[in-house]
């Protein structure tokens, strides 16, 4: 059985069917693993990827950077050469097995074959990939080959195109509260007299014509949609739609983000998920905020500089909904841009 790493990305939302097409195809006639292809071609990232890949497989994740060293006994498990083409690395011996790291452990023939190589059944926990790389370079204490180097080079490459914002840690998550600006320039009064979603984030001057303009662009499209934001541990209503119509009392909805592992989930992996939702603590919720329970549903992280701070709710009556989860990703991604700037432009304007 070959690798479903592509059929849980689109299952996920995160890759069209398109592009998993393409990677497919080219990992094939480039010869190159899977995971590298997609981290090479996708903007996901290594780091969301491992993390979409555990919550999906229902495996640990593991951080490589946390691996220093690996006793000479767990190196007689593998060569640095069949660690390097399998995408992993042992970890320890447990009463159930090996455990092991790997940026792919969906690919049952790999992990049939790495049993077979070691003698001993596999408990396989996720790694992101160009930080697993690494860490095999340094725990059998050889450079990398020339070809794992260059591939690694390109994802962190793929990956740096993302980075065009503040690091997380500069990011103060008050100031997505308290975003305002001063419209002191000519193109911004001509921005805000366009009416297209990209004008009207382009002329936003808070956090509020931001939350309008998506939600004003999503009305009628859906059922039922809401918009929220996370806050001191408690995820609190921001806009509300029900049909054509604002759901009023909006931001008296909340709900503490522990009392829900899906929550968290979404938050923590910053991936959407999409199906029914089981937990009575969230329906109760999502039925004050919108007026009738919760139904199948996509729940969709809102990220800004690489931070979850909110989740967008869609509900479609039952109908399918997977179709629609690139596009809405793709609306919250220029949301979250026009949050980053008004964030950039309170620091640039603050004393």
């Amino acid at each position: 059985m070959a690798s479903i790493l592509l059929e849980l990305l689109v299952r996920n939302g995160s890759l069209s069917k398109h592009l998993a097409e393409e990677i497919r195809q080219n990992a094939r006639h480039a010869d190159m693993c899977l995971s590298t292809c997609v981290l090479v071609a996708s903007p996901i990232g290594e780091e969301r990827m491992a993390r979409i890949v555990a919550r999906m497989l229902g495996r640990a994740y593991f951080d490589p950077d946390q691996l220093r060293e690996l006793p000479p006994v767990l190196r007689e498990f593998l060569s640095m050469e069949q660690a390097l083409r399998f995408r992993a690395l042992p970890l320890r011996l447990v009463q159930q097995g090996l455990l092991v790291a790997m940026a792919d452990p969906s690919d049952q023939e790999s992990l049939q074959n790495l049993a077979d190589l070691t003698g001993y059944p596999l408990m396989p926990q996720v790694a992101p990939e160009a930080r697993l790389l690494q860490a095999i370079g340094r725990c059998y204490r050889k450079d990398l080959p020339a070809a794992e180097a260059s591939l690694m080079a390109r994802i962190v490459a793929a990956e740096s195109l993302e980075q065009t914002f503040p690091k997380t840690e500069e990011l103060d998550e008050s100031l997505l509260e308290e975003a305002q600006v001063v419209e002191d320039e000519a193109g911004t009064a001509a921005a805000r007299a366009g009416t297209g979603l990209q004008q009207r984030l382009a002329a936003a001057a808070s956090r509020e014509d931001v939350a309008d303009a998506l939600m004003d662009h999503l009305c009628g499209q859906f059922e039922r949609l809401a918009l929220f934001l996370k806050r001191d541990g408690t995820l609190l209503g921001w806009r509300a739609l029900c049909g054509h119509q604002r759901r009023p009392g909006i931001g008296k909805v909340g709900m503490k983000i522990t009392d829900s592992p899906l929550l968290q989930s979404v938050l923590a992996g910053q991936s959407p998920f999409l199906g029914p939702l089981a937990e009575a603590p969230l329906r109760a919720m999502l039925q004050q905020a919108l007026g009738a329970p919760p139904q199948k549903a996509v729940l969709l992280p809102l990220v800004v500089a690489k931070r979850a701070v909110g989740i967008l709710y869609v509900e479609n009556g039952g109908l399918c909904l997977f179709d629609r989860v690139a596009e809405l990703q793709q609306l919250l991604g220029k949301a979250a841009c026009a949050l980053e700037i008004l964030i950039l432009r309170k620091k640039l304007i603050q004393p």
